[in-house]
């Protein structure tokens, strides 16, 4: 029985047979009773229960709150994927992303779960993440869906279908972060070398592939720049005399967009190696329009797939080159060329210049690794502060 309460709602503690719980009960803004179950004891007591009544009062008072509709989270992801995603003049990229997380994911998990049911049960969501985990997933691709649930969640609370959003509570898997893989400049020389001889042992045809592979590798790890910025670079934006390349143009799957984050479109400049090796380039191939890729198709000037230049080129130069530890194409390259950027003592904001992070912090990381991977720095600092014998230990 509900036991004698404020005028303007009431508490009860409940005894079912899945144990105790506290419930409240009060009207909405249109008039409409609502009842809430607000979880067993005892976390929850009359005190506590009581204080959740009067934010409830507060929130009818105050912003017209009304007692959400039921409606399950698959019909409200349909909703979200149609009246709200479009409008929001997101990367093409980021959208099929977030349709791919609801697909795969989240509608399989809570396809027919009340978002009602989902705001007063989180602990749904922390069984999802445990289940994901546990399939093998990796903590980041579980984080990235969560991040995906919570902007979803967050608009459900725009559109008062739901109170709060209950994946601001959850606790996130701790992501680590993977060790980079780094070619050294022995590797890096090796590389040169078997691209070469790979070059020389192919068929004619298959020569000029080899070329533009061997291009795009060293060009990329002489600029840093993303794998989908090389393959949608055109001479327009190049500047071989002053030696500079300007970055504002992103091939991804297969759609040319703008790049990443606004800190990635820059000016790039070429080193001379990097620049004479452009040069030479654009010598040979026949696409030399402003609005012609830099790096395409040998014969028909349309963009590289990415996917080929790995698997049929890089990979074996570098197996070739005897590199046997795990190396992702392109993405490796780039962590390649801004470590050896931090270790060669480049300020980092040069660095994160050139690297095109929209956040210090990111660049910071390779900073760190430029200390573990390329040892001697400490030396080189006492060297320049004490000269190379500063102490005469004998004649101390």
């Amino acid at each position: 029985m509900p036991s004698k309460e404020p005028r303007w709602g009431r508490v009860w503690r409940y005894e079912g047979p899945r144990g105790v719980v506290w419930r409240i009960r009060y009207k909405d803004a249109s008039g409409r009773r609502v009842m809430e179950t607000l979880g067993k004891e005892p976390l929850w007591n009359r005190k506590r229960a009581e204080t959740e009544l009067r934010r409830r009062i507060v929130d009818v008072e105050r912003d017209g709150y009304r007692k959400p509709e039921k409606i399950h989270f698959d019909e409200f992801a349909g909703r979200w994927l149609t009246e709200y995603l479009p409008g929001r003049g997101l990367k093409l990229t980021t959208t099929d992303g977030y349709r791919q997380t609801i697909s795969n994911h989240l509608l399989p998990a809570f396809g027919r779960v009340l978002l009602a049911d989902l705001e007063q049960h989180p602990e749904l969501i922390d069984r999802y993440v445990t289940r994901k985990i546990q399939a093998g997933y990796s903590p980041k691709t579980v984080v990235n869906h969560l991040l995906c649930l919570q902007v979803m969640l967050k608009r459900a609370v725009r559109w008062r279908l739901m109170r709060t959003n209950p994946v601001s509570g959850c606790d996130r898997p701790r992501v680590w972060e993977s060790e980079m893989n780094v070619l050294s400049e022995v590797e890096i020389a090796r590389l040169w070398t078997a691209y070469g001889e790979l070059e020389w042992e192919a068929e004619a045809k298959e020569r000029v592939w080899w070329q533009i592979a061997r291009t795009i590798t060293f060009f990329g790890l002489g600029t840093a720049m993303r794998r989908g910025e090389l393959l949608a670079l055109r001479w327009k934006d190049v500047r071989l005399l002053e030696g500079q390349v300007r970055v504002r143009e992103a091939l991804v799957k297969s759609r040319f967009t703008t790049p990443k984050s606004r800190a990635s479109r820059r000016m790039i400049e070429l080193g001379p190696r990097t620049k004479d090796l452009l040069a030479e380039h654009w010598r040979q191939t026949p696409f030399q329009g402003e609005d012609e890729l830099v790096f395409s198709h040998p014969e028909k000037g349309t963009p590289l797939d990415p996917g080929k230049l790995a698997r049929v080129y890089l990979k074996p130069a570098l197996k070739r080159a005897g590199i046997t530890k795990p190396f992702r194409p392109f993405h490796d390259l780039r962590h390649t060329a801004l470590t050896h950027e931090a270790a060669a003592g480049n300020p980092m904001a040069y660095v994160q210049l050139k690297a095109g992070h929209s956040q210090s912090q990111i660049t910071e990381r390779y900073i760190h690794a430029s200390q573990v991977l390329f040892p001697g720095a400490a030396a080189r600092g006492e060297e320049r502060m004490f000269g190379r014998d500063p102490f005469d230990v004998a004649s101390a």
